[in-house]
């Protein structure tokens, strides 16, 4: 610390010239030397061995949990945003420690908020725009937050089917977009460095999720808001999982079915074991996603080709039976007339499906033990159908919220013959999921639903179009939320964020708070080292062998030798 003009290299020849002043001196600093650059070499190999035992023991790619916003100490609120097909949906969460059963509680805080604008529809525009549509949703999303607690509440913007279909390019840039908006525009906690792109894991800030796990965060939400404590997974005291409810869920872009069959509730081997963790439950568990079997992209394709083959028919006007008796409709220059002949439709979509399933080569139809668990939850467009039907028939939807599939298809029937005159004077505004540019869909989402989830065209095999239920069975339910929760995959997203057994969480746990376990080792290793090297030094001093320590003090602005 003290300023001198001699030479860099004056203490190293002190150094040396003192060694060379006793043989048996030098001989026991080299003794010294080489010992403590042994256990040094030890440290590093120990930190090389913890890190490579980390990577063994999690299927996460992350490299950096250090980093991450929810490893230490768990925040208080979570945001977490559904980026869909139709618009984003953004889920305000307090999480709430649990001291035996359930291991913690989401509570979701207030509605969802809406923003209007699917997130895919900002592909290549500028920033600007790109904070024009999702901060003023995100900034009331926060609001939810006591103001003291919002700079430590994290975010989790992540898109389902609409961003899948983009291009690896231009998904890339999409999120870069987002990223900077956020960090710049917003007082979230982010992980890294405020962009949360370097590391691509299930627990980035920033990204696209696919089928499997949208699926999966659908059915672990549900299963929770049902009365099955899902957090205890994993758990040293962890019971057998409890015997779980099926989700199905169709959207915009995709349609999923997820279930545990109970073959499946324990380890084949003969210990009979519950999974272990969050991953191991995941690898258990019957998740088929179907991208591009949503309503809204069967929907577009199916009126594109009912417009190409009229303008090959050299015709300006054609029918369409999956529409409103009588409303009228302008694709690619050609009219489209609906007939409301529903069981006409219904044949189309299957059709349409049926082509799908050969393309893709994913067979629909669910195992007899997948579709016989016993209860179904169907979310999103099954429910907001049929509570349309309900709401909307004078004499509402048979059955409702379990209505049988046969029950849905007489609802659906009627609901299409009806004049599009009178329906849009009807029924507009009569339920709040049904805004007034969805009315029009409402007859096609009644085909495609039944279409999905049924069996038909009496094909009993694999190959058959849709997942296998029973027309007349009533196991499957239709629901928004269980008990004022909504039933979203967001909060099954949330609940594998914080899961004390969530993949990849021994890495997560080894980095909390800024790697502390990892400090904690080293730090360890490194008062070994110090304690081995004053014994190498006292064992020197006890053997009388003359060990000299060159002391180097600064005198008259250079160095001398003490």
């Amino acid at each position: 610390r003290t300023r001198s003009t001699a030479s860099p290299f004056a203490w190293t020849r002190a150094m040396l010239t003192t060694a060379a002043s006793s043989g048996a001196g030098r001989d026991a600093r080299y003794l010294a030397i080489v010992i403590c650059g042994l256990l040094l070499g030890a440290v590093f190999a120990a930190r090389l061995v913890f890190a490579s035992a980390l990577a063994r023991g999690s299927a996460s790619s992350y490299v950096d949990a250090s980093a991450d916003a929810m490893c230490g100490d768990a925040p208080r609120h979570v945001v977490i945003v559904d980026a869909g097909s139709t618009g984003c949906r953004a889920h305000t969460f307090e999480i709430v420690p649990g001291a035996a059963k359930p291991r913690f509680q989401l509570r979701a805080i207030g509605k969802k908020v809406k923003g209007h604008t699917p997130l895919a529809s900002l592909a290549g525009v500028g920033d600007d725009a790109v904070a024009n549509a999702i901060v003023p949703m995100l900034e009331q999303a926060l609001a939810k937050v006591p103001a003291d607690e919002r700079s430590a509440t994290p975010l989790y913007l992540w898109a389902t089917a609409g961003v899948r279909v983009l291009s690896d390019e231009e998904q890339s840039s999409l999120w870069a977009s987002v990223a900077r908006v956020v960090s710049r525009r917003t007082r979230f906690r982010l992980g890294l460095d405020g962009g949360g792109l370097r590391v691509e894991n299930e627990r980035s800030h920033f990204r696209t999720i696919d089928g499997e796990e949208e699926g999966f965060f659908a059915w672990l939400a549900a299963n929770q808001l049902s009365g099955r404590d899902m957090t205890s997974v994993g758990a040293p005291d962890a019971e057998a999982v409890p015997q779980t409810v099926g989700a199905l869920d169709v959207g915009g872009g995709s349609a999923q079915i997820v279930a545990l069959p109970a073959s499946k509730i324990l380890s084949p081997d003969e210990r009979g074991r519950p999974p272990a963790d969050l991953l191991e439950l995941k690898r258990r568990v019957y998740v088929r996603s179907y991208l591009g079997y949503g309503a809204i992209h069967v929907e577009k394709r199916m009126w594109a080709a009912a417009a190409a083959a009229a303008k090959a028919r050299g015709e300006s006007e054609t029918s369409i039976h999956c529409a409103f008796l009588g409303r009228t409709e302008a694709v690619d220059g050609v009219t489209l007339t609906g007939t409301g002949d529903f069981d006409a439709c219904e044949r189309e979509v299957r059709a349409e499906l049926r082509a799908l399933q050969t393309r893709d080569g994913s067979p629909m139809r669910a195992p007899a033990d997948v579709v016989g668990v016993g209860r179904f939850l169907a979310m999103s467009l099954p429910y907001h159908l049929t509570r349309f039907l309900h709401v909307a028939l004078p004499d509402g939807l048979r059955g409702f919220p379990r209505p049988t599939l046969s029950s849905i298809k007489a609802g659906a029937r009627r609901a299409c013959a009806t004049k599009w005159e009178d329906a849009l004077a009807g029924w507009d505004g009569v339920d709040a999921n049904t805004a007034t540019d969805r009315l029009p869909g409402r007859c096609f989402d009644g085909a495609l639903v039944t279409a999905l989830l049924e069996g038909g065209d009496g094909e009993d095999g694999e190959g058959g179009v849709g997942f296998g239920f029973s027309p007349n069975a009533d196991e499957i339910e239709y629901v928004e939320d269980v008990n004022g929760n909504d039933v979203e995959w967001t909060m099954g997203a949330a609940m594998c964020l914080i899961h004390p057994a969530r993949m990849g969480s021994l890495r997560c746990d080894a980095g909390t708070t800024g790697g502390a376990r990892n400090d904690g080792a080293t730090k360890a290793v490194a008062v070994v080292v110090l304690l081995g090297a004053f014994a190498v030094f006292a064992a020197i001093k006890g053997r009388g062998l003359d060990v000299k320590i060159p002391m180097v003090v600064p005198k008259n602005g250079g160095f001398r030798k003490g």
